[in-house]
């Protein structure tokens, strides 16, 4: 039987389907790969070879040297390495991660993010797409971790508070992810995380972001990971977390969310580890929960905000009302740990700059 092949008809010749198939994947890869020729050979050779290397410090040294103190040529050679370093993460995340590390290391100095704010920003949005892509969180999960550590620190000083709420939400997606195998740098990225939503500018700016933050946070609260090797840490979270979802434009994002960080931060601000290491844990807790149950703006936007925070207190199910006010809606569940009964604990969703934000 004669076999029938699809064929593309152009005039004088005809093509195969197969071959004009292989044709456009080949077609493909080799635009990918001129791409990431193109970012590399943009960069100074010496600092092309130390991106290559795979090493940070080498690619962070070659950066220092091609700036020659110059803090506006510094943060463009942060910008040309991490661009090269998101060409890289579709075949090598592992050279990537290493150099969006050392790139945003070149950011967060003082004098970089004053003389450059915009290629500051550019640096830690590209730098946080490439943290969160699967493909890195596959192979270097610890050097996601600590390209997303980094990031928060710097975030922090940059004077953008969207871009703050965005990278901080990403960065302690990243830090629940890599709980297991690094407790102490999961609780180390929430606590900065958290630090950073605390801001007023970046709540009122990014109330959803922000809750995403909490949300996270409250979760590794909880594990009795962070608590055995942050107890300290873990207290600083609880007390955090409860002051932002206080705030009437962070709790209106998602009543559900803000109940469910209100009853994981008091779990963790009643466990005995997290007690003794910070003995007022609790009480300051406890005395930020009673004044939001007493919030009218709070008890508007969800009715039966009162009496979720009272159950809180006395240690059973918060109830929330049937369809509370919210902008966005939240349906993801995680049981609380250390209490007896079951506590709905919603993750709004994360922005992921898919570019650099003006």
């Amino acid at each position: 039987m004669a076999a029938t092949i699809a064929c593309f008809a152009y005039p004088g010749f005809v093509m195969p389907a197969a071959a004009q198939a292989q044709r456009q994947g080949q077609g493909q890869a080799q635009g990918q790969g001129q791409g990431q020729n193109d970012s590399l050979n943009a960069l100074p050779p010496a600092l092309r070879a130390a991106v290559l290397s795979g090493n940070p410090e080498q690619i962070g040294r070659a950066i220092t040297t091609l700036s020659a103190n110059n803090p506006q040529r510094e943060a463009a050679l942060a910008q040309a390495v991490v661009a090269a370093a998101e060409k890289l993460l579709p075949t090598n995340p592992q050279l990537a991660i290493q150099a969006a590390a050392a790139a945003v290391e070149s950011v967060r100095g003082t004098q970089v993010q004053s003389s450059s704010p915009q290629q500051t920003v550019s640096v830690l949005t590209t730098a946080a797409r490439i943290f969160v892509a699967p493909g890195v969180q596959q192979v270097a999960p610890l050097a996601a971790a600590g390209v997303a550590a980094a990031a928060v620190s710097a975030v922090a000083t940059i004077n953008n508070p969207t871009v703050a709420a965005t990278i901080s939400a990403q960065a302690i997606a990243t830090a629940e992810k890599v709980l297991p195998l690094a407790p102490t740098v999961a609780v180390q990225i929430a606590s900065a995380a958290v630090q950073t939503v605390q801001a007023q500018p970046v709540q009122t700016s990014s109330p959803t972001e922000t809750m995403s933050v909490v949300t996270i946070a409250a979760r590794i609260a909880i594990t009795p990971d962070a608590q055995r090797v942050a107890p300290q840490s873990v207290a600083g979270i609880a007390t955090g977390v409860t002051q932002v979802v206080s705030n009437p434009v962070v709790y209106q994002s998602s009543p559900q969310a803000a109940i469910s960080v209100m009853a994981n931060a008091y779990s963790a601000a009643t466990s005995q580890a997290v007690i003794a290491a910070a003995p007022n844990v609790t009480t300051t807790v406890v005395q930020t929960l009673n004044q939001a149950s007493t919030l009218t703006s709070l008890n508007q936007a969800n009715p039966s905000n009162a009496t979720a925070i009272s159950n809180i207190l006395n240690g059973q199910p918060p109830t929330i009302a049937a369809n509370p006010q919210q902008t966005q809606p939240q349906n993801t569940q995680a049981q609380q740990q250390t209490q007896s009964s079951t506590i709905e604990t919603i993750t709004p969703p994360t922005t992921i700059f898919t570019s650099s934000p003006s």
